[in-house]
């Protein structure tokens, strides 16, 4: 909004600049007043609806701490400052404040998906003790995500098939029938404007056994903008909506690129990327008809998304966005009570596995985060603890994005098994060998598809990790297959193997074949009778202290863009 009435309305949806307001009137003889007037003088053309949203919980229903990687060295003073983030019960508390005033019957409550994998207890019970609580919180519509098909087909219908609110997904269907697994879209009544929601998933939940999504593989299988274009057609002639909304579970990126090459959509609520889109961009559609708001939310609900739109002649034509930090120093500052229904449900479903999960094994004198673009310190810990417990050549790990954070202090059972994320790779320990050229190979696929021209042909994750006997230069700007610069890789006997040297390779080198130890990998390849979280409860036990920090092993050389979470940067 440009207008008098988007100061007035964003100092009246807020309750420290709505405190202020009153304040001024007490003070000033009555300009509170005059604030009001002119808000509703000011007031936009169009009927008001509210989406509220989370996406990318990935199951963590009880407060954490996240850092993001731009904030490893700060974000110790952040959290002694604003405590953990998220929760189910303070979402919920966040969203029923949210809901007073004109939103209490213009509000719709939405999930964007990656909601039953990922803590400890979504992990160990295959996502079934997040459903009690996600059912309470008041949500109208869900879409999967692509972890939310973590496990087999069974658990996954199973665990959807709890869930008291509608799940829609246009894209997904079963790889034997051919059939759609869920209703392809709803359609709502929220305070008398009707809202009809398509879900889309990741591409990536058609790896899952049992099911496909259109297109097949990346690309085409974000290239479906004819399909949802033709059914939001169809949605538009036979229901007659005053907003077509899109539930996406693509990306950022994706959705806007998906945004510019679709019609008959007004609004695409994004997830899968984890970016915090302080300022949504506006996307122009295939036929000019309409400009797409594109929003997210972060992750692990340390956000709620926020979206204010006023509507007239079935089109936006005012909104204004936010992203509300769900801090407990912002609650408390604003007056906002966790929800109690909620929380007790949070307690009830991590009670059995507390006394486990809540025992101390050491301590961090460092934050230890999971986001970075090619490192972090979470997986820098992981994969030197491995290797030099395995003494091998190197260690790896896949470059996922989801995950709590550690502050320094102590270290439990429950950290690690945020750590390891044992849904990917059975929790084994896998022990193998690779050759220079498969290494160069993973890193090159890493860096083509979170720096490549093409968001379609990105997957979503972050570079796959390495120990630090790995180390490589980059330039981001650099076509595909063509941004490593260096690279070695430093083995078990302290040999110094180059593999590219100034951007060429050296053949011999990628020819030879080194050790590795991973936290996944083929069943001929995993070490019998052990475990990974119990191999790193050990290491960690024996060390007492760990310190994991940024280092060189993966070093940015040219001055194009990171793909950061925060938007704008």
């Amino acid at each position: 909004m440009n207008s008098a009435y988007s100061l007035f309305a964003r100092l009246s949806s807020r309750s420290k600049y709505s405190n202020a307001i009153r304040t001024t009137g007490l003070l000033f003889g009555g300009v509170a007043i005059i604030a009001s007037v002119l808000l509703a003088a000011c007031k936009p053309e169009g009927e008001p609806l509210q989406i509220l949203w989370t996406n990318d919980t990935h199951g963590f229903f009880m407060p954490v701490y996240h850092a993001e990687f731009t904030e490893v060295d700060s974000y110790a003073q952040t959290a002694a400052t604003e405590g953990k983030v998220g929760g189910y019960a303070q979402i919920a508390g966040l969203v029923k404040k949210l809901k007073e005033g004109i939103w209490e019957r213009r509000t719709l409550f939405v999930d964007g998906g990656d909601t039953f994998d990922g803590s400890p207890v979504a992990q160990l019970t295959r996502g079934d003790a997040v459903i009690p609580v996600l059912n309470a919180m008041g949500y109208d519509a869900m879409v999967p995500g692509n972890r939310d098909f973590a496990w087999s087909k069974d658990d996954f219908l199973r665990v959807t098939g709890n869930i008291s609110f509608p799940v829609v997904c246009a894209n997904l269907q079963d790889s034997g029938t051919g059939a759609y697994v869920f209703p392809r879209y709803i359609v709502k009544n929220v305070g008398g404007l009707k809202v009809a929601i398509i879900g889309i998933t990741s591409p990536l939940a058609g790896n899952t056994a049992g099911f496909q999504v259109l297109g097949g593989s990346l690309p085409a299988a974000f290239a479906i903008e004819d399909d949802i274009s033709a059914l939001a057609a169809d949605i538009r002639a036979q229901e007659d909506p005053d907003l077509v909304v899109v539930l996406s579970h693509m990306g950022f990126f994706q959705d806007q690129k998906f945004a510019s090459r679709s019609t008959g959509i007004d609004v695409i609520v994004g997830a899968h990327t984890h970016h915090n889109v302080y300022e949504s961009p506006v996307v122009p559609n295939a036929d000019g008809s309409r400009q797409v708001i594109v929003v997210q939310a972060g992750s692990h609900g340390k956000f709620l998304g926020k979206l204010e739109l006023w509507i007239k002649d079935k089109k936006v034509v005012d909104y204004d966005n936010e992203i509300v930090r769900v801090s407990t120093k912002y609650l408390k500052e604003n007056h906002v009570k966790p929800d109690k229904k909620v929380q007790d449900l949070a307690d009830e479903a991590y009670a059995p596995f507390k006394a486990m999960l809540d025992e101390v094994i050491g301590k961090t004198s460092t934050v230890i985060e999971r986001r970075g673009d090619t490192q972090s310190t979470m997986s820098n810990f992981m994969t030197d603890a491995l290797s030099e417990v395995f003494n091998t050549d190197t260690s790896t790990f896949f470059g996922i994005r989801y995950g709590s954070s550690m502050i320094p202090g102590e270290i439990t059972v429950g950290d690690v098994w945020n750590m390891v994320s044992p849904n990917i790779g059975n929790n084994g320990v896998y022990v193998f060998t690779q050759t220079g050229t498969q290494i160069k190979s993973t890193i090159n696929s890493g860096l083509n598809t979170e720096y490549g021209p093409d968001p379609y042909n990105w997957g979503g994750g972050d570079v796959t990790r390495y120990s630090n006997h790995v180390k490589y230069t980059f330039n981001v700007t650099a076509p595909n297959n063509q941004h490593l610069v260096d690279l070695s890789i430093t083995t078990a006997t302290a040999e110094v193997v180059p593999l590219v040297q100034g951007g060429v390779d050296v053949p011999a080198n990628l020819a030879r074949t080194f050790t590795f130890v991973a936290t996944r990998g083929t069943a001929a390849q995993q070490v019998p009778n052990t475990t990974s979280v119990d191999e790193l409860v050990a290491y960690i036990k024996s060390k007492g202290t760990i310190s994991p920090k940024i280092d060189d092993r993966a070093v940015q050389l040219d001055n194009g863009p990171s793909n950061i979470a925060d938007w704008p940067i």
